[in-house]
């Protein structure tokens, strides 16, 4: 992976941000891109919204997933790939800049690359726009 810029990776190593509402607007417009910059409680809401206050699991959980991160790439699957792929991406996420998407698009057969005006939370934040993109590969596959 082509990692995102090194300040907005440096505000991932906490879990501050699904912990703490008020810190999670402050940064969601440089962390998530997309409807953050212009909306940054619609950010704070999406985290807070199933954030468990006082739960121990996803602070954990959060903390391998980090893990998992510093040493697996899926680079030399991905040509073996033969389900129909569609691969969705915005145009301005900061945590996975779009390089990424272009190098598995050319790297899975036949997949279909969807570039979507936005960032990171994008496809929960502004489902509507994404779903008929979604919908429509899925027929095209019936």
């Amino acid at each position: 992976m082509v990692p995102g810029h090194p300040r907005v990776l440096l505000r991932m190593l906490t879990p501050r941000r699904h912990r703490d509402p008020g810190h999670a607007g402050r940064i969601a417009g440089e962390l998530y891109g997309g409807s953050a910059r212009e909306d940054p409680a619609l950010a704070r809401d999406l985290l807070h919204a199933t954030t468990r206050v006082g739960s121990p699991g996803p602070a954990r959980d959060y903390f391998y997933q980090l893990l998992s991160s510093l040493g697996w790439t899926s680079l030399p699957w991905l040509p073996k790939l033969r389900p129909p792929t569609l691969i969705l991406a915005g145009d301005d996420d900061p945590i996975i800049p779009l390089v990424n998407a272009r190098i598995m698009h050319r790297l899975i057969p036949h997949s279909q690359l969807h570039v979507y005006q936005g960032g990171h939370l994008e496809l929960a934040a502004r489902a509507e726009h994404i779903a008929p993109v979604v919908e429509a590969f899925l027929g095209s596959q019936a």
